[in-house]
């Protein structure tokens, strides 16, 4: 495995510096104290050394757990730690889901969970080879891919490759993961050849929970989630020692059975704005009901910009100006909401601001 854990040493390499690369080399692999030695291992580090850098650090090994951070989608980035047993316990069901795979070819990084799972500890168990390519430079990817190659994606990387024209070769599975995959774009990339779509439902505080092979059908719960009897919660099989351990899952399921279900969205999740709780979701909700808003994203300022919430606006194509529309949507909120509900700031764009995985994202702001 250490190749692969080198893979992930990779994404360390940006950072300039002994002190940071040693600090985020800690943290990736779930450090709880850096080797008093690890600067000088690092300190020669190049791309050739990945794999003995990481046998280096293998060796001095203090824990069993990796730590992952959130997107930040829905507030601040958070860190996840996970424990290394439940990982291997859904990369083992994974590769029994994918076990006709050849080779894996990730657009994804190593350092997210998702690219984690599948682009490290999956070709391990499976004992196939590894292909990085950049999810930005995607022209070549039809050249590049062989028949019973697993590729593995996101959102925005499917939608760009069906843009482009990627074509796939015979055999080809695709992975989505990291949100919600548009069914126009899981279309597209069947037309151009994709033989099947493997969406994979989780979040970085749980792992993977379900998974489909068709988008019209409901997901499935991995075979080490079950719902509780008699308490109607999640809980998953201990992989050490075999008991059940509660979960709280960030999404809104509705369960079409006891192993069926499709996720409504995320759950409100409620700020305090002035000594009161609101939920930026709902106020979205509102916001979108107006006929001048084609799109909106709403969440609280960051701590320099202030202590309200703030709206992200994509007008729709009869709207005016943004003086105007702000003066209109605020007489609109007014009516609807509580005061420390509306927005203290109004930016407007294209689109919705989105991370590279298609996630929302933050944004400055110029109202």
């Amino acid at each position: 495995m250490l190749a692969s854990l080198a893979r992930s040493l990779e994404w360390t390499t940006a950072s300039s510096g002994r002190e940071s690369l040693t600090s985020r080399a800690a943290a990736l692999f779930g450090l709880d104290q850096p080797p008093a030695d690890i600067g000088d291992i690092l300190a020669p580090f190049d791309s050739h050394r990945l794999e003995s850098l990481a046998s280096d650090i293998q060796a001095r090994w203090t824990g069993e757990r990796l730590v992952f951070r959130t997107s930040g989608s829905t507030g601040v980035p958070r860190e996840c730690v996970q424990d290394v047993a439940w990982l291997v316990q859904e990369a083992h069901f994974l590769a029994g889901l994918f076990r006709d795979s050849r080779r894996v070819v990730a657009l994804v990084p190593a350092h997210h969970i998702y690219g984690f799972l599948f682009s490290v500890l999956l070709p391990e168990l499976l004992g196939v080879p590894v292909v990085d390519l950049d999810p930005l430079s995607l022209a070549s990817l039809s050249g590049l891919l062989h028949s019973g190659d697993v590729v593995i994606g996101f959102p925005l990387s499917w939608k760009k490759a069906g843009e482009i024209g990627v074509r796939y070769p015979s055999a080809i599975t695709g992975v989505t993961s990291t949100g919600p995959c548009p069914p126009e774009v899981i279309i597209q990339s069947l037309d151009l050849g994709l033989a099947r779509m493997a969406e994979i439902h989780g979040s970085t505080e749980t792992g993977g929970l379900g998974y489909r092979l068709r988008f019209r059908e409901p997901y499935r719960l991995m075979d080490h989630w079950f719902i509780g009897d008699g308490d109607g919660v999640l809980h998953r099989t201990h992989p050490l020692v075999g008991a059940p351990v509660y979960f709280a899952f960030p999404d809104e399921l509705v369960w079409e059975g006891e192993r069926l279900y499709r996720p409504v969205g995320r759950k409100d999740k409620a700020v305090q704005v002035a000594g009161v709780n609101v939920y930026p979701e709902q106020v979205r909700r509102v916001l979108i009901e107006h006929p001048l808003v084609a799109d909106a994203a709403v969440r609280p300022m960051r701590p320099e910009e202030g202590d309200r919430l703030k709206a992200f606006i994509v007008a729709a194509a009869a709207a005016p100006a943004p003086p105007a529309i702000i003066r209109a949507l605020r007489e609109y909120l007014i009516n609807r909401l509580g005061a420390p509900e509306i927005p203290r700031s109004f930016t407007f764009g294209p689109a919705v601001p989105r991370n590279a995985f298609g996630k929302h994202a933050d944004w400055d702001l110029s109202h």
